[in-house]
């Protein structure tokens, strides 16, 4: 088995690529035969495979793994599809959807004082996903330590940031008075002490296996980044870096919340997917190579056995 091919065929390959994103579909479709005039399954469907594309588009852009690479694509659908529970998410996927895009206000402004815009689009996008889904208001804290983390947090983002929120609350607030009736406010608002709330995490033999495999590759690429990222630019370790930290923040609610157990995988399964296609992709051992063919292999597997539980 020539492993430095297969290697290079997860990389570069378009038929992979493409055949992984045709199962993700006829997995995805056969379930719907019956429930084709359901607009959230299809909105589901629809944001997730956008999101995967985005991703290849959003590394072109930030130029963050220097190789071409389908890798994160790739990961990103393997992790949203080896569970049927998140097909039917379709809060889950508008918060992935809010996250993604707020990553990308976040990243252009790299040392860039001047971000009261991209502050003001990352505080509407999280304040528009809360009416979805309320605990997308707990990353206002992680955004604002990422633009700390990338030097641009200053008093004007902070309160550009406010006034996202405002703004939306207001224009609800107007449209109330305007229908003569404070419950449409009041019913907006969001119920903090709900959020609040931690559960013990109710998984599944399974969901402990693919969180036990997760987390085993989170700490591998980890433990990479600190001690061999030296030869990439500051700009690419920035990312990375805030990457793995959003990724921990979610790792933590993910096990806190198991209410809410789908959506936050939906969403960390963004940052996920980008470390490990750049730890696969910049990492020329063999044994990395193995490692990926293993990491893969065992989605799969693990997928199977989901969808047959099911």
């Amino acid at each position: 088995m020539n492993i430095g091919k297969i290697h290079n065929l997860f990389l570069s390959s378009k038929l992979l690529l493409f055949t992984t994103v045709f199962a993700f579909l006829a997995i995805r479709l056969y379930p719907m035969y019956n429930q084709w005039d359901n607009p959230f399954l299809w909105g589901s469907l629809l944001i997730q495979v956008g999101i995967a594309f985005f991703l290849l588009q959003f590394n072109h852009i930030f130029n963050i793994i220097p190789k071409s690479t389908f890798l994160p694509a790739l990961f990103y659908l393997l992790l949203i599809g080896i569970n049927p529970v998140f097909y039917s998410d379709f809060k889950g996927s508008i918060a992935a959807l809010c996250v993604v895009l707020c990553y990308y206000f976040l990243f252009d402004s790299y040392q860039k004082p001047q971000s009261q815009v991209n502050a003001l689009n990352i505080s509407l996008l999280l304040v528009l996903g809360s009416l979805v889904w309320t605990p997308l208001l707990f990353f206002f804290p992680v955004f604002w330590f990422g633009f700390y983390h990338f030097q641009c947090f200053n008093a004007r983002v902070f309160f550009a940031s406010l006034i996202g929120f405002a703004i939306i609350y207001l224009f609800i607030f107007a449209w109330s008075v305007y229908q003569s009736d404070i419950n449409i406010f009041l019913s907006f608002l969001p119920q903090l002490d709900n959020m609040l709330i931690a559960h013990e995490p109710h998984f599944l033999v399974l969901d402990w296996v693919t969180c036990g495999l997760v987390l085993f590759i989170y700490l591998i690429v980890g433990i990479y980044l600190y001690f061999f990222h030296i030869s990439e630019k500051v700009w690419t370790i920035s990312i990375l870096g805030y990457f793995y930290f959003s990724a921990f923040i979610v790792f933590i609610f993910f096990f806190l919340q198991s209410e809410y157990q789908s959506s936050w995988w939906l969403i960390n399964s963004i940052p996920i997917a980008f470390l490990t296609g750049y730890y696969f992709t910049r990492s020329n051992k063999k044994i990395v190579h193995y490692l990926l063919l293993f990491f893969f292999l065992s989605l799969i597997g693990i997928g199977i056995a989901q969808h047959i539980g099911s």
